[in-house]
């Protein structure tokens, strides 16, 4: 006799669909991606890792950082930073600052590009309410509004300092926004995969 399954196919719909999310945001961040540029005669390589926090007493919930590798013909290697911080609302803006730390010495970056964007999404409210013939129907009760801050921050990362990360046990970024010290340390994969980019050729 065929077994059926409890939960049915919705519920199975479901889980299938959470377990192509996961999977596809793991295939994303973390890996290193290579390429060649034709027009500046370089071969790229591109990795890209992410940042989450649940501490309220920090301005961020979200930080993206892509670090590019440029190899030119004379196999000189240059390493640019593309860093995205997602702030709430109530943050006061960020100073034009980013200090790398490894091993808790301090290595100021110089800006190169600095975007400043205010993202307001609103949704809609709704309630299901019977009416008097015993149908279903959807109403609208208000209006939600969601709004963030983000921050962009491009630079070059020296090689001298790139190889302090290579060595490195400890390695964190350091923002400020008005009264907020705002520390992202990357995970250990995250740092692992910094360190295998530096060395790929």
């Amino acid at each position: 006799m065929k077994k059926h399954n409890k939960f049915g196919i919705p519920y199975q719909v479901i889980i299938t669909g959470l377990v192509c999310t996961i999977l596809s945001s793991c295939f994303l961040y973390n890996r290193i991606y290579s390429e060649d540029d034709v027009v500046y005669s370089t071969k790229r390589f591109e990795l890209k890792y992410d940042y989450k926090t649940r501490d309220r007493r920090t301005p961020i919930y979200y930080f993206t950082q892509s670090i590019v590798k440029e190899v030119d013909q004379n196999n000189d290697a240059s390493y640019r930073a593309y860093d995205v911080l997602y702030l709430i609302s109530s943050s006061f803006k960020l100073d034009e600052k980013v200090i790398l730390i490894i091993d808790n010495k301090p290595y100021p970056m110089v800006i190169d590009n600095i975007e400043f964007e205010n993202l307001k999404t609103i949704s809609k409210n709704t309630a299901d309410i019977q009416t008097s013939d015993s149908t279903t129907v959807s109403v609208i009760t208000g209006f939600s509004e969601n709004n963030r801050k983000i921050t962009r921050f491009s630079y070059k990362i020296p090689i001298s300092t790139i190889m302090q990360i290579k060595n490195a046990d400890q390695f964190s970024i350091r923002y400020y926004s008005g009264p907020s010290m705002i520390t992202v340390k990357p995970k250990k994969l995250s740092i692992k995969k910094i360190k295998e980019l530096i060395n790929t050729e």
